[in-house]
C-alpha cells in the first residue's frame, strides 16, 4: 500500500487530532475511569417522605478548598451521600463517611467535605460526603436528631453495599469536622452493630465534644437542642458523658492555639475514652486555628499522612 500524500495528512483537523489524542489517553490508563463520583439520597425514618426545598448557598471568603470552592449549605431537607470511588489499583477497601461542619446552622460542604474526600479517594479509600439535615425542634427535647439519624444511615448505607463496591464491611468509619466531629462522634456512641450503623472507627479533627460549661461551643449546642436543654439532654449529646468499653478506635486531631471550639474539648473525650479503656490517638498541633480541613499551616496538614497510618495499623 502507498503511503498517504500529505494532502491527506493535513486533511485531519486539530479539533480531530485533540480528539485521538484524548481517546488514546484515556485507553491507556483505564483506571481514570473507576475514580468516578456519585450522589445518593439517603432515607432515613422520618425523612422518607421529605420534600426537597431550594437550599440556600453562600460562599466563605477564605480557607478555599483546593478547587476554589467554599460553599455553606443551609436549608437541607434531603439528605445525600456523595460517594467518591478510588480507582481500581489503588483501592485499599476501606470506606470513610466524611461530616462536615458548620456549627449545626450550616454545612461547609467543600472545605471539609468534597476536599477532604477527594483527598483519601486519591489515597485509596472511598469516601462519601454527608450533605445531613439540620436540626430543628422537632426533636430538641427528644429523640434522635435529624443529622444524628443521617449520619447513621450514611453507615448503614455503605455496610449495605460493601460487597459490590469491594468495601471490607470491618473498615468502614466517619470522619468529621468542627460540628460535623461531634456528629461523627455521636454517630460511634449511637451506632449498633445489629443493624449496621456502628461506625469501625473514628476520626474527630477539632470536634465539638462537650456541649456542658464552661467548654461548650454554645450556638452548636442550642442549634441542636435548643435553647432550654435541660441538663441531662445536654449531657446525653456531651460525647465524653458517653463513653464505654466497645466502643471503635478514635483519632483525634486538634490545634492548641484554637479559638473557636476550644482543644480542651478533645482532652475531655481523649481522657474519657482512655478511661473506658477505647483505643485513641490524640494530635495536638501547636497552630492552625479552627477550621483549618486539610491544612492551613504545614504542622496542621500532618494530620492526613498520620491518619493513614493509623488506618493502615487497625486490626
Amino acid at each position: 500500500m502507498r503511503p498517504l500524500r500529505s494532502a491527506h495528512r493535513t486533511a485531519v483537523t486539530p479539533l480531530k487530532w485533540r480528539l485521538v489524542i484524548l481517546l488514546s489517553f484515556v485507553l491507556a490508563r483505564p483506571h481514570l475511569g473507576a475514580q468516578r463520583v456519585e450522589e445518593f439520597p439517603l432515607r432515613t425514618m422520618d425523612s422518607h417522605a421529605a420534600v426537597a426545598t431550594p437550599e440556600e448557598i453562600t460562599y466563605q471568603p477564605r480557607g478555599l478548598d483546593d478547587r476554589g470552592f467554599n460553599r455553606v449549605l443551609r436549608k437541607v431537607t434531603v439528605p445525600t451521600l456523595t460517594v467518591y470511588f478510588p480507582a481500581a489499583p489503588q483501592h485499599r477497601g476501606a470506606a470513610l463517611v466524611v461530616i462536615p461542619g458548620g456549627g449545626y446552622d450550616g454545612i461547609v460542604i467543600d472545605r471539609e467535605g468534597h476536599a477532604v474526600a477527594r483527598y483519601f479517594q486519591m489515597q485509596g479509600i472511598m469516601s462519601a460526603v454527608l450533605k445531613y439535615r439540620l436540626p430543628g425542634p422537632a426533636t430538641f427535647a427528644a429523640g434522635v436528631p435529624a443529622p444524628q439519624q443521617d449520619a447513621l444511615a450514611a453507615i448503614r448505607f455503605l455496610r449495605q453495599h460493601a460487597r459490590e463496591w469491594r468495601i471490607d464491611p470491618a473498615r468502614i468509619g466517619v470522619m468529621g469536622a468542627s460540628a460535623g466531629g461531634h456528629l461523627a462522634g455521636s454517630a460511634a456512641i449511637l451506632g449498633e452493630r445489629a443493624d449496621g450503623s456502628r461506625p469501625d472507627f473514628a476520626v474527630l479533627l477539632y470536634p465539638v465534644v462537650s456541649l456542658e460549661p464552661p467548654w461548650a461551643h454554645v450556638g452548636s449546642r442550642e442549634r441542636l437542642l435548643g435553647t432550654d436543654a435541660s441538663p441531662a439532654r445536654v449531657a446525653e449529646f456531651s460525647l465524653h458523658r458517653r463513653t464505654r468499653p466497645g466502643l471503635p478506635p478514635f483519632f483525634l486531631v486538634h490545634a492548641r492555639d484554637d479559638q473557636t471550639v476550644s482543644v480542651e474539648n478533645s482532652v475531655l473525650l481523649e481522657t474519657a475514652l482512655t478511661q473506658a479503656g477505647v483505643p485513641v490517638e490524640f494530635l495536638a498541633v501547636a497552630g492552625g486555628g479552627h477550621g483549618f480541613a486539610l491544612g492551613r499551616t504545614e504542622e496542621s496538614a500532618r494530620w492526613k499522612d498520620r491518619v493513614l497510618r493509623w488506618l493502615d495499623a487497625l486490626p
